[in-house]
């Protein structure tokens, strides 16, 4: 008899153990090696998404700015079509001077520039009815001031001395300017023909980030005698 009230008490004692274990292991919580391990893991997948979105941004930026600087090139190249296609056979006065017996200026630190300077009249700056205090007839120049391409540009082609011209800058990180004419047989670096303009100018800017770049522009040749001769063949027609 005492055999068979031994036993149950057994079984009771036993689960009564195995469930203070559960207990104990319930109540336990996470150990140290637990926690540094879900830190680890937090942190590289952090450190993950970070690269992501630092990526993202980084990609927009440089979006941005090649779009920006896109859109400054171009808005440059228009500039200088626009004022070499529509160069004009006439002599100009700088600083009150004699005028120059060349159509076309261009000489080293020409214009204050740290390399290459060029200075001509251009035709074409529409006026209407005379409403602003300008002609028709404009004097332009183009130089390097630190690495920037900066158009100058005057309101008359005859300044009197002391008069500054207006300085716009156009393009930066610019390497070199060159420039090119064309006589008709062959290009030359110079252009020494007085009272005359090329058959064509070639341009070539290099930029530090899209190279060089090289435009050809035809422009509006002749002399001046030709251009006087036909003036007055007209007025005496007249």
């Amino acid at each position: 008899m005492s055999l068979s009230r031994v036993k149950p008490s057994a079984k009771v004692s036993s689960k009564c153990l195995s469930r203070k274990q559960r207990l104990s292991s319930k109540g336990r919580g996470f150990t140290l090696i637990e926690v540094l391990v879900s830190i680890a893991i937090f942190a590289t997948l952090s450190m993950a998404a970070y690269q992501v979105v630092n990526q993202v941004q980084r990609s927009n930026e440089i979006s941005i700015e090649r779009s920006a600087r896109l859109n400054q090139l171009q808005r440059s190249l228009v500039i200088l079509d626009n004022d070499f296609r529509q160069m004009a056979a006439r002599q100009f006065r700088t600083d009150g001077e004699e005028a120059s017996s060349k159509l076309i200026l261009l000489k080293e630190y020409l214009l204050d520039s740290d390399s290459v300077g060029i200075m001509f009249t251009r035709l074409g700056w529409h006026n209407p009815q005379q409403q602003f205090p300008r002609g028709e007839v404009t004097k332009v120049g183009y130089r390097i001031k630190e690495e920037t391409l900066e158009r100058v540009w005057w309101r008359y082609p005859d300044t009197p001395a002391g008069q500054q011209g207006v300085m716009t800058p156009l393009l930066d990180d610019v390497e070199s300017l060159e420039f090119e004419f064309y006589d008709g047989s062959r290009w030359g670096k110079e252009w020494q023909t007085d009272k005359s303009l090329p058959k064509a100018v070639r341009l070539k800017l290099t930029l530090k980030d899209y190279g060089e770049i090289e435009r050809v522009y035809l422009t509006p040749s002749g002399t001046l005698d030709q251009a006087d001769d036909s003036s007055s063949s007209e007025d005496s027609n007249g």
